[in-house]
């Protein structure tokens, strides 16, 4: 099978390895942001429950945060199913890597039941860019939590200085 590098951005058929090896590392970083996601959802509902607010003041900021929890696994789950295809990607010779790119959109494309335009790589460039966007919103749904833990940590302190 060979592919045709004209659909590519100049430079790219040279770099794809390596910026497949870009891609890896992103989607590896995932997995650090989905442990402390995780500890900040314990850490909300430790602290709920500990808490003297009632259960209406409280399950507000349980559902939100459990609901940007929810969020940040889904981005973790498809970062960790990226990881594997840039994992799979940067072990290559950049031709080959290339041809499994294709090789990967065709069967995507099967998944998906569209259709692929034939002889046209999606640049390495524009994966790059959505695993990117995907960690980047993974971070956010993390940041919604901390703040969710913040103002209930606050809550807290406010009614305990009232009461």
């Amino acid at each position: 099978m060979t592919t045709d590098n004209s659909t590519l951005p100049p430079g790219e058929a040279s770099s794809t390895s390596a910026l497949a090896l870009l891609g890896l590392a992103v989607c590896e970083a995932s997995g650090r942001i989905n442990a402390w996601s995780l500890t900040l959802l314990w850490l909300t509902f430790i602290t709920g429950l500990l808490s003297s607010l009632k259960i209406g003041a409280f399950f507000p900021l349980l559902v939100a945060s459990l609901g940007s929890a929810g969020f940040q696994a889904y981005f973790a789950w498809r970062l960790a199913f990226d990881r594997q295809v840039f994992a799979a990607w940067a072990g290559l010779r950049n031709e080959e890597c290339l041809q499994a790119q294709r090789a990967f959109d065709i069967a995507l494309g099967m998944m998906s039941k569209k259709k692929v335009p034939a002889g046209k790589i999606r640049p390495m460039c524009d994966r790059l860019t959505g695993v990117r966007r995907l960690h980047l919103l993974q971070i956010a749904a993390m940041s919604l939590q901390a703040m969710m833990l913040l103002v209930l940590m606050v809550g807290i302190l406010w009614v305990s200085g009232h009461a």
